[in-house]
This record gives structure tokens, C-alpha cells and sequence, in this order.
């Protein structure tokens, strides 16, 4: 070998080297402090305050931010609810002192938008929290519907979040999918267009996962028609 050869090799080595290593990153699972769910203003206040901050930061100092973000996130449906709820009796208050509501998505609540985007967390730990937050959801006004969007992910990430819910009971796996449907008439045009989207994905990764999503919107159906 030539010694222009050598040397170039010697000049590319770190920058592959350094490739390697980003590639290789390792996204490892967060030590989450549950005293950070305390389910009041100021739990809003912080929410609000760490996704403006994000929304604004660098890469290194963004997966900080959303990874505190993402410990403070209930962990149940009924903390979601309640923190939801919250927030929607503060936003009355200000619309009475205003005499304007703040600017929201009707359909998708700003806390659950930015959650069900996130990418700096443990696939494991983030499924099984997005998981948590949809057994025993059901449809309700405003934003408690369409399974807080975790349907995105089944469709976006099919094979890690199918290997996670496998790791659940059939009763949670199934309150999850019917969460998703789950609507005062559910065979409707959306739901069909999600079922005709995901169904496929999960029946490559799972017979039985996508026999218990098909059996979901199935039963909601018989169940709410009238």
C-alpha cells in the first residue's frame, strides 16, 4: 500500500469512527421521578414551560428537556383525564377574565400532540407509558377519543410498539385498540380509514394482535348500533 494511501486512510478513520458511533447511539431508559405528577397548575405551568423550551432548544439539550417532559406525563388514563380536565377548567377561567379562549386543537391536546411525537425516549419505557394512558380510555367530548393517537404509532412504528403490547394481557391490549374506535358511532369513514391502514401491519407482525384489533372495532359496532 502507498504511503497517500495510508495517509488518507488515516484521515478518513475518525470521521467513520465517529459516524459508527452516532449511528450506534443507545437510547437508554430514564430513571423517572413520580413526584414530578403532581396534577395541579403548577404541573400545567411545567408541562407548558418544558415543551416551549424544547420547541426552542438544541439537539443535546431538546432529548434533556423532552426526557423530563416525558417523566411528568401521567401514567394512567385517569391521571391524564384529571390533568386535562384541569387545564380545561383553567382555560374557562381565563376566557372569563378574557373574554377569549386560548388557541387549541379540539380534537388533540397540546400535552398529548407532543407526547405522542416524541423520539428521545426508550422505545420500551415510552410504549409502555403510552400504553398506560390508553388502557380504559374511552370516547369521550373534546380530546378523549381516537386512542390519544397512539394509532399514528401502530402505523408509523408497527413492529416496536406490537412487541411491547405483547408484552401486556388481552384485556389491556384490547382497551387499548377499543380506545381507539371507540366513538358514539363508530363505523365511520375515519375509523375505517385507520383499520384499512393499520390492520395489514399488525397481521405481518401478529395474527393474534391483529385479530384483537379487528375484534375491537367489530364489537364497538354491534355494540353502539342502533
Amino acid at each position: 500500500m502507498s504511503l497517500i494511501k495510508i495517509y488518507i486512510l488515516f484521515l478518513l478513520f475518525p470521521l467513520c469512527h465517529y459516524a459508527q458511533s452516532k449511528t450506534n447511539t443507545t437510547i437508554h431508559p430514564i430513571d423517572c421521578d413520580s413526584s414530578l405528577i403532581t396534577l395541579d397548575i403548577k404541573h400545567i405551568e411545567l408541562l407548558d414551560n418544558l415543551i416551549a423550551k424544547a420547541q426552542q432548544a438544541k439537539r443535546k439539550e431538546k432529548i434533556e428537556l423532552e426526557r423530563q417532559f416525558f417523566c411528568a406525563m401521567p401514567n394512567s388514563n385517569d391521571s391524564m383525564l384529571d390533568l386535562i380536565y384541569l387545564d380545561e377548567v383553567e382555560n374557562w377561567k381565563k376566557r372569563n377574565k378574557t373574554g377569549k379562549l386560548p388557541a387549541t386543537n379540539s380534537l388533540i391536546h397540546r400535552f398529548i400532540s407532543y407526547f405522542s411525537k416524541l423520539e428521545s425516549i426508550d422505545p420500551n419505557q415510552y410504549y409502555n407509558k403510552y400504553i398506560n394512558i390508553c388502557v380504559d380510555g374511552f370516547y369521550g367530548a373534546d380530546y378523549n377519543r381516537n386512542g390519544f393517537q397512539i394509532y399514528e404509532r401502530l402505523e408509523n412504528d408497527t413492529k416496536t410498539i406490537c412487541a411491547v403490547l405483547l408484552q401486556r394481557n388481552e384485556t389491556e391490549i384490547i382497551s387499548v385498540f377499543r380506545f381507539i374506535f371507540d366513538s358514539s358511532h363508530p363505523k365511520n369513514e375515519f375509523n375505517q380509514d385507520i383499520f384499512d391502514n393499520i390492520y395489514p401491519l399488525i397481521k405481518a407482525e401478529n395474527k393474534r394482535l391483529a385479530y384483537l384489533f379487528k375484534k375491537s372495532l367489530e364489537d364497538l359496532i354491534k355494540q353502539k348500533h342502533h
